[in-house]
């Protein structure tokens, strides 16, 4: 959706009618930038984000779900972008952020530290107390598994069969606070620190290896082999209680979720490159799945 002055300028009269916008500037397809003059006439930017019609449609109250856990993860300490307003009753709902200035980043000088930064970052997710803060409206991982087990489609390398053929003897790990798109291009740095971790609207509740097995596969693309593994151990040291036999299930659940990255670059070597890489990761996980059915 192409975001208009005169929605953006409504959407900021919600949060202060006296806010006046000067400029508009849209990010991607759900997320827009504005700068505008507020108290004092003093120059301020904010994020307005919004959210599409299939995740709308597979969770109504998104919006508002989104501005719920970020402020329960603002007053808890972690680094997210403060939220100001949410209208779950507009057209299309939307929520309004403060501006955090930061970039992602995609080469890091220091492949190794960076890797364990990333592994830093997920634990302190994971170690959000669930029964200290009210987190019941976000969605059970079981439930999106069961959703995304009764499709058919994107499935090339016979990830549900295999799922399907694990369930019956699989163990979660204890449930936690899950990012949901846990990769570099989520996180903003200033320098080597941490401004905030973005986007927010596939959190849910589940198994902590859900975010490291989807974020495994992002590793790999982003950063290859080396950095995925590096990132991998890096996790595993900082949580030895986990049970981690079951990685390769949600090593699969990362996959089924990302069959679309061939539509993402224009690049065609890029894109042979992560078709590849995708396949190796896939076979392996399955491999190691009936392995340990055997």
């Amino acid at each position: 959706m192409h975001i208009s002055s005169e929605r953006a300028q409504n959407a900021l009269t919600a949060v202060n009618r006296g806010w006046e916008l000067k400029e508009v500037r849209q990010l991607g397809p759900r997320a827009a930038k504005l700068k505008i003059l507020a108290d004092r006439n003093k120059p301020r930017q904010l994020i307005l984000l919004w959210h599409s019609a299939r995740d709308r449609q597979v969770n109504p109250d998104i919006a508002r779900d989104e501005f719920a856990l970020l402020e329960i993860l603002s007053r808890a300490g972690l680094a997210v972008p403060r939220p100001l307003i949410v209208d779950s009753g507009a057209p299309i709902p939307f929520l309004i952020t403060e501006y955090i200035d930061g970039e992602t980043r995609f080469a890091p000088a220091d492949l190794s530290a960076f890797c364990h930064q990333m592994a830093d970052i997920l634990t302190g997710i994971h170690r959000i107390d669930i029964n200290r803060h009210d987190l019941s409206f976000l969605h059970d991982q079981r439930r999106r598994i069961e959703e995304w087990m009764r499709e058919t489609t994107n499935d090339a390398y016979g990830i549900r069969a295999a799922m399907r053929a694990a369930l019956p003897r699989f163990q979660c790990n204890d449930a936690v606070l899950l990012h949901g798109d846990f990769w570099p291009g989520n996180l903003l740095w200033r320098a080597d620190q941490l401004a905030a971790i973005i986007d927010w609207e596939d959190a849910m509740q589940g198994d902590p290896l859900g975010d490291l097995g989807k974020s495994r596969l992002e590793m790999l693309w982003a950063l290859g082999a080396e950095a995925m593994d590096a990132y991998t151990a890096g996790y595993e040291a900082r949580n030895p209680g986990l049970d981690y036999s079951c990685l390769p299930f949600w090593d699969l659940w990362g996959a089924l979720r990302l069959p679309h990255f061939a539509n993402w670059s224009a690049d065609a070597d890029k894109t042979a490159r992560m078709g590849a890489q995708y396949e190796c990761f896939t076979r392996r996980a399955i491999a190691a799945l009936e392995s340990a059915q055997e």
